[in-house]
């Protein structure tokens, strides 16, 4: 019995010194593994977040620029008249009408911008990802309110209306901004 006694003893000091401070330890390193697994997967969440945000309002400066340069040449013509001496009060008339007739005559051209504002809005896709649309895969190159341009593996470049953008397959993400 007396052997019984040592050995039970031997095991339990064994089992306080050696394997209960180990058992302590590796539960901490777990619990330290997991909590920096979560921090890490934290962080690049919220890199990637941002990086898809800066992609995103380069997307969307491309498409102001463009805009904003057809607004301010137009205006810059309109104020040159002027400053020459003609009358841009049949100008502003005319161009009033020609818009009215413009937008029953141009309704691709509606449909192009209205889906192009809406793919920005949903971020859809933007410049860098690797899409499908229709027939065509490739990266996307540039965007605007009316088109979609991709560039396919070959080198091929194909300019899509987006009016005619019914269904996107994205391939690939990209993470960082073009």
């Amino acid at each position: 019995m007396s052997s019984f006694i040592s050995f039970s003893q031997n095991f339990f000091e064994t089992l306080s010194t050696l394997i209960l401070p180990s058992i302590f330890k590796v539960l901490l390193i777990i619990a330290i593994a997991f909590f920096a697994r979560y921090l890490i997967d934290l962080a690049t969440n919220n890199f990637l977040q941002k990086l898809r945000q800066i992609r995103r309002v380069e997307t969307i400066r491309q498409i102001l620029a463009s805009s904003s340069h057809v607004v301010v040449i137009g205006l810059a013509i309109i104020m040159i008249l002027h400053e020459l001496g003609l009358n841009i009060t049949p100008i502003i008339a005319s161009a009033g009408l020609l818009g009215v007739a413009f937008s029953l005559g141009a309704q691709n051209l509606m449909k192009d911008v209205i889906n192009g504002f809406f793919i920005l809005l949903e971020d859809q896709f933007t410049i860098g990802d690797k899409v499908k649309i229709g027939t065509h895969s490739g990266t996307v190159e540039k965007m605007n309110l009316r088109t979609t341009t991709l560039r396919d593996s070959d080198g091929s470049t194909h300019i899509i209306p987006n009016s005619e953008i019914n269904k996107v397959t994205v391939i690939i993400r990209s993470i960082s901004p073009q």
